[in-house]
């Protein structure tokens, strides 16, 4: 699970981010929207089963991005 902090920015930026539109399309206000906003608003009693109080604490398996870099070095 993913959380933004929007309230640094700027009251419109905000409403830019909800509304999940890229500057270009936000500074046009008949720009037709593709997609539907796939945004959810958080419930913390609805949605208790994605917060976690604690870091895994399993390491991740090396993916091949990994083994390559490994195998470049000397």
């Amino acid at each position: 699970m993913t959380i933004y902090d929007l309230t640094v920015l700027p009251y419109a930026e905000q409403l830019r981010w909800r509304a999940q539109h890229c500057p270009r399309h936000a500074a046009t206000p008949t720009a037709a929207d593709l997609a539907v906003a796939d945004w959810e608003p958080f419930d913390p009693l609805r949605h208790h089963e994605h917060i976690h109080t604690r870091l895994p604490t399993h390491a991740r398996r090396p993916g091949p991005a990994d083994r390559a870099r490994r195998a470049a070095r000397p």
